[in-house]
Order: C-alpha cells, then structure tokens, then sequence
C-alpha cells in the first residue's frame, strides 16, 4: 500500500501486525512515526522506539508484553539497513520475524523502518502479499502542490497558486535526480510562514526567502559556468565554499547540469521537441527553457570531454587522498574556456 492508504487505516486504528517501510522520504516517514506517538495515551509503556542493535529477544519482549490500560501498542524499529548489502547483519532478526509474522499478536503494531531501501527477498515479498508493505514516494506535482498549499493554510496564511508554482519551480523537487527532500520545502515553506506580516503571502516574502533559505547560489554558479562566465563562476564558488557549502554537493549540481546539457543537445539535435525531452529528462518547463539556451555554448564534444572528467573526479575521490577544493576549481576553469 502507499503512503495515503496507510495513513488513512491508520488513523481509523485498524492495523495490527507487522510492517516494513521502503520509502524515499525521510519526512513522511518521521510523520508516521509522530502519529504513532499520538495514538497511544501511555507512551512509556504503549509506544516503544528501538533504535537498531537490539537482538530478536529484546523485540521479542516488547512484542509479547502487553499494553497498559489502552488496548494497543506500537513498536518502532529503526536504524537498521535491511538493504541487499546490509540484511546479513540481521539475519536471525528477519528470520524470526518472518517465521512469527502468521502469529503475531492483535494488540501490537511493529513498524520497521529501514535506514536504506529494503531488499525484496522473502520478508519483503512475503510482507507485500499480506498488505503490509508500505512504499513511500516522492510526491508528485499535484501532491506537492496540496503539501505547500495546506501547510499554508493550517497557518492561517492565504497564498496565490501561482507563488506555489514559483516555489515548486525554483526547489527542483519534481526533478528525476533531485536530491531535494520533502524536509527542505517544509523547512524553507515555515521560514516564509514566519517572515510574512501578513495574512496574504506576497511575492516578496517568497523571493526573499527561497534566495536566503534555498541559497541560490548554487543556482547562480551552474548559470555561470554554463554562459561560460569563468570570472562570475569563481566569484560566486568562492563564496559558496567560504560560507561552508558542502563541496560533493556542489560536484553533484555540476554533474547534474552537465548531464542535462548532455541531454538537451542530444535530443534537439535529432528534432525531440521540448515536451519529450523535458519527460525523458525529468526537467520542468521552466528548467528546459533556461537550459536550452545554455546548451548553444557547449558542442557535444565539449559536453563528453566534461562528463568524463567529472567521471574521473568521481573515481579518484575513492582511490586515495583528493582535493576536493582544488579540483572544483581546475573544473570552473575547464568548463569556462
């Protein structure tokens, strides 16, 4: 089941039994954990949170005590990788667990968290048969619009559509490799709830603070580099880097752009229109648009020759001693000639 169809059998408190949570959003994931604290009126003995390491016997104890003075319990565990590289370090546990799972008591909920996609071996998959997978995705246009418009609105805030838009547009959440997460909208939508005076959200509270929250330098840099503004390039970097922006991730914006104009090129060149490239490469309208026009700077040999360094920077970080620093700046250098 997904997200909404569990939260709904949940707050209608009609689950018992065991279930794994393979989702891609940490935010979603913490808000069930939230309800489920909610849900129990004695948490100390009612809600139990075990955070990894614990053996199958500790599990095992709180699964079989029974509430107290409410007729349900809710056990949490998490912080543990039951991904294909991690699931032997939690063998016995999965073993027992599927083993126990036709017997397990009505008056308990196990919730199983996993820190990294879960396998799909036998526990996964006996779990889907019996609805007790629950996948979690990334919201898609419509739900991350409902997201934004309704945190407004629970903080008595009245904001256009068309500013929900332009805080979609400018997060690159909807994007295929976006690693934008739902906490960065939420965290970034609660700093413009609290810095708009008024009722009605106006513009200005949005731009300022996407340009403050959202640090668009980023944005300013790949720009840069992509008019080939060598000198604009290493300004707004050198910023970056002195107010302690993670370098990786300003490698993996670099990487992202540069396989984006990879991309645009290609397709143009073979006469795609924008409506499919834009699905093939998971951009918005507005990101297709500024991205084409970049993309007349570079040929596609240019393209590949930066792909493959960027590739080469990727393989040397994890064969030894690498200047990160160092060879971002050998790469604004390389990508402005």
């Amino acid at each position: 089941m997904n997200y909404m169809e569990f939260m709904k059998k949940f707050l209608d408190k009609d689950i018992s039994g065991v279930y794994l949570f393979d989702s891609e959003e940490d935010f979603l994931t913490d808000s069930i954990i939230e309800e489920a604290k909610n849900q129990v009126s004695i948490p100390d003995f009612n809600f139990i949170d075990l955070k990894g390491g614990e053996d199958y016997e500790v599990i095992k104890n709180s699964i079989e005590t029974l509430p107290v003075m409410e007729d349900k319990k809710i056990i949490i565990l998490r912080n543990i990788d039951l991904s294909k590289a991690g699931l032997k370090n939690y063998k016995d546990l999965i073993d027992h667990l599927t083993a126990d799972i036709d017997n397990f008591p009505d008056y308990a909920s196990l919730f199983i968290i996993s820190d990294n996609p879960p396998f799909k071996g036998k526990f996964y998959k006996k779990l889907a048969k019996t609805d007790s997978l629950v996948k979690i995705e990334r919201l898609d246009k419509n739900e991350l619009k409902s997201f934004i418009g309704k945190k407004f609105t629970r903080a008595n805030k009245k904001i256009k559509r068309s500013l929900i838009d332009d805080i979609i547009n400018r997060f690159s959440y909807l994007n295929k490799d976006s690693e934008i997460k739902l906490y960065d909208v939420s965290n970034t939508i609660d700093k413009i709830i609290a810095n708009s005076a008024d009722e009605i959200v106006r513009p200005e509270d949005v731009k300022d603070q996407l340009d403050e929250i959202l640090n668009l330098n980023i944005f300013n840099l790949t720009d840069a580099l992509s008019s080939k503004d060598g000198k604009r390039s290493i300004e707004v970097y050198e910023t970056m880097r002195k107010s302690g922006e993670d370098l990786f991730m300003i490698y993996h914006m670099i990487i992202r752009q540069v396989r984006n104009l990879i991309g645009i090129k290609s397709l143009t060149s073979r006469g795609f229109n924008d409506t499919f490239i834009q699905k093939s490469l998971g951009i918005s309208p507005f990101e297709l648009r500024k991205v084409k026009g970049f993309a007349r700077n570079f040929s596609l040999e240019e393209l590949f020759s930066l792909h493959d360094t960027l590739f080469d920077m990727e393989v040397r970080q994890k064969s030894g001693a690498f200047d990160m620093d160092l060879e971002l700046k050998i790469l604004i250098g390389k990508i402005s000639k």
